[in-house]
């Protein structure tokens, strides 16, 4: 089973919301998971209401975790998902793809809303890209 991996600091925001969509839309069987170099104590409670409102899909179940060496080592796509200036840096043996999606915390309501839908579209083209 190919596992897919998305990464960002904190794991409370970014990398929740993309593991949430992609086990969302996903129709095949694929191990998701997100982490972070420095996980939060809680997914932020903003971004479960988020996705909730506009899309529909809960997240409260989910908790950060902490990146490790054995997840990079296993697997098969591992995406970063943050701003180039505060990102987690992996070394180049790992072929991380960089999706460039800025901070939620510091936008207005608009502006979180164009970026959960590019983040939505992005991870909605993967598992499609996947699945075939």
């Amino acid at each position: 089973m190919a596992l897919v991996l998305f990464v960002c600091k904190e794991n409370s925001y970014r990398s929740q919301i993309a593991e949430a969509i992609f086990n969302s839309v996903s129709k095949k069987d694929f191990a998701i998971s997100a982490s972070g170099a420095e996980p939060a104590k809680e997914v932020s409670p903003e971004a479960i209401a988020l996705l909730k409102s506009r899309y529909g899909i809960d997240m409260s179940g989910q908790r950060p975790k902490m990146l490790t060496e054995d997840m990079l080592k296993s697997a098969s796509r591992i995406i970063t998902v943050c701003d180039p200036d505060d990102c987690v840096l992996l070394p180049k043996s790992y072929n991380a793809e960089h999706w460039d999606i800025p901070k939620f915390e510091a936008m207005d309501e608009e502006e979180k809303e164009k970026n959960l839908e590019n983040l939505y579209e992005r991870v909605r083209k993967l598992a499609m890209e996947l699945a075939r």
